[in-house]
């Protein structure tokens, strides 16, 4: 069931780190044995989600606007811990979502006698989706970072099918688990950023999977960063998230891509 877990791609979160002119997190140390601590909450990432599936000489494409997800939000929390001594930074990003749909079939009646053949059906859809990173990174030169760690993809899929009536051919009652599973990747990236001033920077990054669970996983941001006081800061920007994953069932292969983008903005507390 690899394959489902790439759902939980609009949970997945890849923003940048603020700093200070000295390129730390929090206000100024006058030592680089201080630890300094940024925490980024609350974060609202607004994506669509858009997919592609291949098998052999099929295809289909998929589109999901930020409108069906939201209205479909039964909870959802994203925040984000950085903490940095020198040189190197130390961050975790948790990314938890649920979601629960319901969805119904249009019935089916026979073409001659105009019987029931199916009543139709309710499909309520339950969702946990998590994407979690642990990261660590080293600043190699002023303003650039590289970093690397482990990101762990959760997803927990079921369906609750009941028939809208109880007459008819087909006629289904059953709760179906589609996925249960934990993923993990171990990711390779960068980050960049530039301060034009004591209040206004830029920040970007890039970061891709070197061995791991899915097949393809490959993110990007860029933002604007605004800092008022020693310990606020507010980021604007955007989101590009893709997870890919290959399979074979019954001799079709199956190539699965799906990308989220969309703008971003978090409030980060610097201390």
């Amino acid at each position: 069931m690899k394959k489902l877990t790439l759902m939980a791609l609009l949970l997945v979160s890849t923003s940048m780190v603020n700093a200070e002119d000295q390129y730390e997190i929090g206000p100024d140390s006058s030592t680089e044995d201080e630890w300094n601590y940024l925490i980024a909450l609350p974060m609202v990432w607004a994506p669509d989600i858009s997919g592609t599936i291949n098998a052999d000489a099929d295809r289909v494409d998929i589109e999901v606007p930020f409108n069906d997800i939201i209205s479909n939000l039964n909870f959802g929390v994203i925040g984000e811990l950085y903490a940095q001594k020198g040189d190197w930074l130390y961050s975790l990003r948790v990314n938890y979502l649920r979601i629960k749909s319901d969805s119904q079939t249009a019935g089916l009646t026979g073409p001659i006698t105009g019987g029931v053949i199916s009543p139709g059906h309710n499909i309520e859809t339950d969702m946990h989706l998590a994407v979690n990173d642990f990261l660590a990174g080293y600043e190699v030169t002023p303003g650039l970072r590289l970093f690397t760690g482990v990101r762990h993809v959760f997803s927990k899929i079921d369906l609750n099918i009941k028939p809208l009536k109880d007459d008819g051919l087909i006629n289904i009652n059953a709760q179906v688990p589609i996925a249960d599973e934990h993923l993990f990747d171990w990711l390779v990236g960068a980050t960049y950023r530039h301060w034009f001033s004591e209040s206004w920077g830029v920040s970007a990054g890039a970061d891709t999977k070197i061995y791991g669970d899915n097949d393809r996983d490959f993110g990007f941001n860029a933002s604007a960063l605004y800092r008022f006081g020693h310990l606020h800061n507010v980021w604007i920007g955007y989101r590009y998230l893709q997870i890919g994953n290959d399979s074979e069932v019954d001799g079709v292969h199956y190539e699965m891509d799906f990308v989220e983008k969309g703008p971003q903005i978090g409030w980060a507390f610097s201390f």
